[in-house]
């Protein structure tokens, strides 16, 4: 026996060792929940940030397809596109379509929101106006070579803005006109 009254082969801890190795636990543990729960709290911000961008790549294929199978544009700033392409839809005449038909379609983007509208070729008959993407910054989305009244080459740039430090996206593609319509003449 030792000195303080245990047998030599009794192996155990003190009361001060476990009191650090309880306190030195929950310091760890509190360190787990915060991180989970800033993990936790931030979730729902970044999966609408990423649906925002997965949409902006969407509508981006689609306005270069379009651009791709169009014909014309008609007008076209910053903020606005509009161009005659082939659409499958029953809004573009007010008819359902097998195939796909001559139709305006209209991008107006402002404010962060980019909107789409088909119409017949003429655009006497327009469909309503679809919200396509969100969350964008207030840069110009278009951009036209040689220059908007002649364009053969359409880029098209979404940039959605920094979320709370340097994490600004930008997504840009750019089309040039494969069926353009001849100049007019006279």
């Amino acid at each position: 026996m030792t000195a303080r009254g245990r047998p030599r082969g009794d192996a155990g801890f003190t009361l001060p060792e476990l009191l650090i190795a309880t306190v030195a636990a929950l310091v760890l543990l509190g360190g787990a929940m915060t991180v989970m729960v800033v993990g936790v709290r931030s979730e729902p911000r970044v999966s609408e940030r990423s649906a925002d961008i997965q949409q902006a790549r969407v509508l981006m294929d689609r306005i270069s397809r379009e651009l791709r199978q169009g014909a014309t544009v008609i007008e076209a700033t910053a903020g606005h596109l509009r161009l005659i392409t082939y659409v499958s839809s029953e809004t573009c005449g007010g008819v359902a379509a097998s195939t796909a038909r001559s139709c305006m379609v209209t991008y107006d983007c402002a404010a962060g929101t980019c909107t789409r509208v088909e119409s017949d070729a003429e655009g006497t008959v327009a469909g309503p106006p679809t919200v396509e993407t969100t969350g964008l910054s207030a840069d110009p989305v278009f951009t036209y070579l040689p220059s908007a009244a002649s364009a053969r080459y359409v880029g098209i740039t979404f940039q959605f803005p920094a979320a709370g430090g340097d994490d600004s996206i930008t997504l840009a593609d750019g089309v040039t006109l494969r069926n353009p319509a001849p100049p007019p003449t006279g």
